[in-house]
């Protein structure tokens, strides 16, 4: 089936230079196999994207192909050359117009790191260590002691090599020369010809106030370097957070279980409450019941994108004494005597709906 150059690069028929120049360099840089290492088919749909650009980038060769369709010109020969997926402009693209580099970033590195819960509520500055891979500094990551490199005989010093492919020309990096357009003939004694030393780095790492466990935290350019003067590749700081003793999180809130004695919870009382910072005073309203629970508005953690504080919840928890004296003891059976529990609204509203049930 005939190829739709317009509809792979997402362009209309009538499309400028700079719009399809500009459709070329996002759809280039989504499909590069380099960032679809997992995705077999990107490759194909990267070097059909090159195809179609090569062709209605051409003023000649877009007017044949509008004329007269895929197989213009003296058939698929009038467009040789298009196939060509190290042009000028994909280097533009992917190297910043430095040539046809095949510099490549560095991999990622992963640091677990756990803090207290105090730490990931308030923020904190923590320094670790990493091990990671530097560039040698005797050859300057080359891999080769001074004087030992020549020239690659396979692609004459240009880092690829170019193949046929039916009809098309292919640029590929070198195999010989992994793309860097020299031979190493006489290693680094320092890193034996890898360029790379092992090495360990102190790290200081900025934990944000309000971070929750399963937060990845990223900095950029402290992971491996890249091959052939790449980029670095970044590091990734994954984060735990540790439970707190008093403390529960659910979201940005807080919460927290008081414990308070049966007469503050019969009788009402002003309690300090402890908060993330010191304590807060807080109203027990007379008849508290076990389990009601308290808002402390603003009282909880900040949220790490917006800024804006949770709320603290206070789970009343009634304390019964397990110890009485004997006065202690007198004073609640007269107490219980004059006291007819069944008449509270709470134990009443329960024995109806069991009497419903019953009849």
């Amino acid at each position: 089936m005939a190829k739709d150059y317009y509809e792979i690069l997402g362009v209309e028929r009538n499309a400028s230079p700079e719009d399809i120049k500009s459709s070329y360099k996002d759809l280039a840089f989504k499909y590069h196999p380099d960032r679809n290492p997992d995705d077999d088919n990107a490759e194909e749909k990267f070097k059909e994207i090159n195809e179609a650009y090569q062709v209605l980038n051409d003023t000649d060769k877009r007017a044949r192909y509008d004329s007269f369709g895929h197989m213009s010109g003296d058939g698929m020969g009038g467009f040789s050359g298009f196939g060509d997926i190290f042009g000028d402009l994909f280097d533009d693209v992917f190297t910043g117009g430095m040539g046809r580099s095949r510099a490549r970033q560095g991999q990622n590195l992963q640091y677990n790191l756990e803090v207290d819960f105090d730490e990931a509520a308030f923020g904190t500055q923590k320094e670790i260590k990493i091990r990671k891979r530097k560039l040698c500094d005797d050859c300057s990551g080359s891999g080769a002691a001074v004087g030992g490199e020549s020239i690659c005989d396979r692609c004459g010093g240009r880092g690829s090599v170019a193949f046929s492919q039916g009809p098309f020309s292919i640029s590929q990096g070198c195999p010989s020369c992994g793309g860097s357009g020299k031979i190493i003939t006489n290693p680094c004694k320092s890193c034996r010809g890898s360029g790379l030393l092992h090495t360990e780095k102190a790290v200081k790492v900025n934990i944000p106030a309000g971070i929750s466990s399963g937060m990845r935290l990223v900095i950029r350019g402290e992971g491996e370097p890249g091959p052939q003067g790449g980029l670095p590749g970044d590091l990734y700081i994954q984060v735990g957070v540790k439970e707190h003793p008093i403390f529960r999180r659910d979201g940005n809130d807080i919460v927290c279980e008081f414990p308070i004695s049966f007469t503050q919870a019969a009788l009402g009382d002003e309690v300090d409450v402890p908060i993330l910072k010191g304590t807060n005073k807080m109203k027990i309203p007379a008849g508290t019941q076990p389990g009601q629970t308290f808002r402390l508005r603003g009282k909880g953690l900040v949220n790490v994108e917006s800024g804006s504080l949770g709320d603290q919840y206070v789970v009343v928890k009634v304390v019964i004494p397990q110890k009485l004296t004997k006065k202690q003891r007198e004073a609640l059976m007269e107490f219980a005597g004059s006291y007819n529990g069944k008449k509270e609204p709470l134990i009443e509203k329960y024995f109806n709906k069991i009497k419903e049930l019953i009849h």
